[in-house]
């Protein structure tokens, strides 16, 4: 089937979900069916106090981190698992990045080694950071060598025993490119589908119901970032992206920072758009994020 076989009837239809229509102000408020919850988390970086920012994290709901797996950094990451398990988190593992052309047997090797030494920890991982950009993916975007890699990986790590392998989350919920993996088979392997997005929720909930629906039967669709690059519009954007991943039943949703000034499009990283400020003070949005999830 092509893909505007697949996407038609909804593509351009007015969506209105079940106690999630659109409005003037963003998504009606749900909370969702107990029987899928959504579990929340943030992105962390090194230099995060770890100790610091999972305590915030579980104070609000948190039940996932969000870091890149990275070999040479093996005393933060025995710190972040011990400390996260603590609290009954798990973590995300993002795949790092490697150079282009990518050695793609070395590439899923290393993956299942790191895999290996946090087995214990269960974690979820996540094929790449953005492979569809240029700037993530260090070429432009293949869709042939993407699923190759995504194949491989995926295989090697449920070969160590890994339970969830996300494919890479995508910048937007780019339609063309989860087709492009359906096509190539990475979700015979592959256990969900990640993406990224910092759209109004609004006007991202079309763009959401296209991708569930181009997904194989039990493949989930998971946000592993979502943000809002602005402090003043951030409790609204969580509020009506919570709602979003409610009313559909999603099972992720990760925030994009926990802390002001630890990401961003380009260096120095200054765009506020953590939960909290440099220094640790909770945020609105922190406040909007634990009323929320908590509640749920």
């Amino acid at each position: 089937m092509t893909r505007s076989k697949a996407l038609a009837g909804i593509a351009l239809t007015p969506i209105v979900a079940s106690g999630c229509a659109s409005n003037l102000s963003g998504l009606v408020a749900t909370r969702g069916s107990p029987a899928r919850p959504t579990a929340f988390g943030s992105q962390l970086y090194p230099s995060d106090d770890v100790p610091q920012a999972i305590s915030l994290l579980a104070a609000c709901g948190a039940t996932l981190l969000r870091a890149t797996a990275d070999g040479s950094q093996f005393p933060y990451f025995d710190s972040l698992f011990s400390l996260a398990a603590q609290r009954g988190m798990r973590v995300i593992l993002i795949s790092d990045y490697a150079p282009q052309p990518v050695d793609v047997a070395a590439y899923a090797a290393s993956a299942a080694a790191f895999h290996r030494r946090y087995a214990a920890f269960d974690p979820i991982w996540e094929l790449w950071n953005e492979p569809n950009l240029a700037a993530y993916w260090h070429a432009p975007p293949n869709l042939d060598a993407y699923a190759r890699l995504a194949i491989a990986t995926a295989k090697a790590l449920r070969d160590a025993g890994a339970r969830e392998v996300l494919s890479g989350g995508t910048s937007g919920v780019d339609t063309d490119w989860i087709y492009g993996l359906h096509a190539r088979r990475v979700f015979d392997v592959a256990t969900g589908c990640a993406v990224h997005s910092y759209k109004p929720p609004a006007h991202a909930l079309n763009e959401y119901l296209q991708a569930i629906s181009l997904l194989p039967g039990g493949v989930p669709l998971h946000t592993t970032e979502a943000c809002v690059v602005t402090s003043n519009g951030q409790p609204a954007f969580f509020r009506d992206m919570w709602n979003l991943h409610r009313d559909l039943g999603l099972p992720t949703m990760v925030w994009c920072e926990f802390r002001d000034g630890t990401a961003g499009p380009y260096p120095p990283y200054t765009d506020p758009m953590g939960l909290v400020t440099p220094d640790y003070g909770r945020k609105a949005v922190y406040y909007t994020a634990q009323s929320l999830v908590l509640d749920d």
